[in-house]
């Protein structure tokens, strides 16, 4: 397959398909999926079988490569290539770079190749846990004053947004 297809939606099992598709957390760090109103946990260092009753081998080969996308991406962004693209957006005082031709320095579905594959890879083997995942609507999760209006914060430009969460 080549990296411009490797999320592309593919209608034929793999070669030597076993029947049991398997996802490998490469990383240092256990890894949380999400798919439906599931989360799918897998261990670090390990690879665990994919079992779904629900689905088709192939709903369940394309819902592995969500989950090797989503594992990717977040190591892309603790990634080198990641800082260098972030770097370039802004000022030596940390502050955005606006109107400059360096904005909106942006990865492609070939940045995230290498990572994507190592999902491939068997490593020791292990066991996906699979539990509910919060499904609380975000109006739920919201607070509201005594007025039963929302709680919200007026800024301005000066204000520190990664400041004003740290204080709530």
């Amino acid at each position: 397959m080549n990296n411009k297809n490797i999320m592309a939606y593919e209608s034929v099992l793999p070669e030597n398909f076993d029947g049991t598709f398997r996802f490998t957390n490469w990383t240092d760090e256990d890894f949380v999926a999400k798919y439906g109103s599931k989360e799918y946990h897998f261990p670090a260092k390990t690879t665990s079988p994919i079992v779904m009753t629900n689905q088709t081998p192939l709903e369940i080969q394309q819902i592995r490569k969500k989950f090797a996308k989503d594992l990717a991406e977040r190591e892309f962004f603790k990634s080198e290539n990641y800082n260098r693209l972030t770097a370039q957006e802004r000022n030596n005082d940390g502050s955005p770079r606006l109107n400059s031709i360096q904005m909106a320095g942006t990865y492609s579905i070939e940045s995230l190749t290498q990572f994507i594959q190592k999902c491939l890879e068997p490593l020791t083997p292990s066991m996906v846990t699979i539990t509910d995942s919060d499904n609380t609507p975000l109006e739920e999760k919201l607070t509201k004053n005594d007025e039963g209006e929302l709680n919200t914060m007026a800024i301005d430009k000066k204000t520190s947004l990664k400041k004003k969460a740290l204080e709530a």
